[in-house]
């Protein structure tokens, strides 16, 4: 049998990269996630006071909701998160099952590079564009979108790859419910 050992050690510090990176990702949805909760709180509140309420509250919450959608799309990806249709995964035969998840892993790849390209392009031609209340320029809005379309292209064209060569990521089922399928 053969050692795995060395292709541990081959992948370890790309494995800690991806670590990192999927760490800042998750830190970034969990602010996103955190300030969509108190912003809206605080727009809430400010309806049941009597002085005037903060106008960027509402706008700020926008633009935490488009950074917490894009930022943690790659690490979906790496974690099989994303939304998918597994039912393949039941096939008994294994290269119907890796031909089905390479395919779509690339179709995401090409979508991932679109949307790159057009992230790249918002974020290089909107600066002179501000945003209503905050006067915040429409390009740095764009960075964290930037970012998750990076990391999805990124995260998938590597899953498509280990797909292809090491064979399907299947989800556990149980023995039960593969052989009723």
């Amino acid at each position: 049998m053969s050692n795995p050992q060395p292709r541990q050690r081959r992948l370890g510090p790309l494995r800690r990269i991806a670590q990192v990176l999927t760490t800042i990702e998750i830190t970034i949805g969990a602010v996103a996630l955190i300030a969509i909760f108190v912003l809206v709180f605080a727009q809430a509140a400010q309806r049941y006071t009597p002085f005037e309420g903060f106008a960027w509250t509402g706008e700020l919450a926008k633009f935490s909701m488009i950074w917490l959608t894009f930022s943690v799309m790659g690490v979906l990806i790496t974690n099989r998160g994303h939304i998918a249709l597994e039912i393949v995964d039941t096939f008994k035969n294994q290269m119907v099952v890796r031909i089905v998840q390479g395919i779509a892993l690339v179709i995401v790849v090409a979508v991932g590079a679109g949307l790159t390209y057009e992230a790249w392009s918002l974020v290089t031609t909107q600066s002179i564009i501000k945003s209503a209340v905050l006067r915040l320029p429409m390009s740095l809005v764009y960075i964290p979108v930037l970012i998750g379309v990076v990391s999805l292209t990124i995260r998938s064209a590597i899953a498509a790859a280990d797909v292809f060569i090491n064979g399907p990521k299947l989800t556990d089922y149980d023995e039960s419910e593969v052989t009723a399928a």
